[in-house]
């Protein structure tokens, strides 16, 4: 798998084809395609229960009851540009996608881009990580939170965990696609994760699609329960 710094960049899922303008020279890291998100989209496209007549591959599937997507609402925490949230949208997850104020025009740009090849529009709303008042208008608990290459500042990773426990259901996961960005970050978020989070599963790599296995971005799924 590469990666690029092309204007746009493809990703097939579900069958389909999306496509992502980014914008590399913006100060807002928010408008870059980033490496976890496509690595965790494409886990889930993966391992997405399918119909028998679709699939080729008859081996039991490890991720089935966390990936039968009826009925439940999800999160996605910092969505960017939009790869990892409209991926999620196009393989039938329905997401409410956020980031902050200054980044949410490319992530509607892209989801303007992308809406015909979508089953439904998703929302997409502000919301700052310290803000109370923005999440509670989330209307939570959601069953899932995805949330992928959001760990890279020291003084809002604490925030990120909080905002995490506010919105998760008790008996909700956070799908997680993460890569080292700052060992100070680093260390205050798996500090407080694990503080909140009592089950943190790390996905082998031989579970991630074999074409998007980037050496250095992995999956975490996270439970408040053990």
């Amino acid at each position: 798998m590469k990666f690029t710094d092309s204007p746009v960049i493809e990703l097939a899922v579900g069958g389909g084809a999306l496509s992502f303008q980014q914008d590399n020279g913006s100060i807002h890291v928010g408008t870059s395609v980033w490496p976890c998100s496509l690595v965790l989209v494409k886990f889930v496209d993966r391992w997405l229960p399918r119909l028998p007549s679709s699939t080729t591959d008859s081996a039991p599937n490890p991720y089935a009851h966390l990936l039968h997507f009826a009925g439940k609402r999800a999160v996605e925490l910092g969505s960017g540009c939009g790869p990892a949230g409209l991926g999620l949208v196009a393989l039938g997850l329905d997401v409410v996608l956020t980031d902050i104020a200054p980044v949410l025009p490319a992530l509607r740009r892209n989801l303007k881009r992308n809406r015909p090849a979508l089953p439904k529009t998703p929302k997409v709303a502000q919301l700052y990580w310290n803000n109370a008042a923005q999440i509670e208008s989330l209307k939570p608990p959601f069953d899932l939170i995805v949330a992928a290459d959001v760990v890279y500042m020291e003084d809002s990773a604490a925030h990120l965990v909080t905002a995490m426990d506010a919105l998760l259901a008790p008996d909700g996961v956070v799908f997680l696609g993460y890569q080292l960005r700052s060992p100070e970050a680093h260390q205050v978020f798996w500090e407080r994760c694990r503080q909140v989070f009592p089950v943190i599963e790390k996905v082998p790599r031989e579970d991630l699609h074999p074409d998007y296995a980037y050496e250095e971005t992995d999956v975490y799924l996270l439970r408040k329960r053990k």
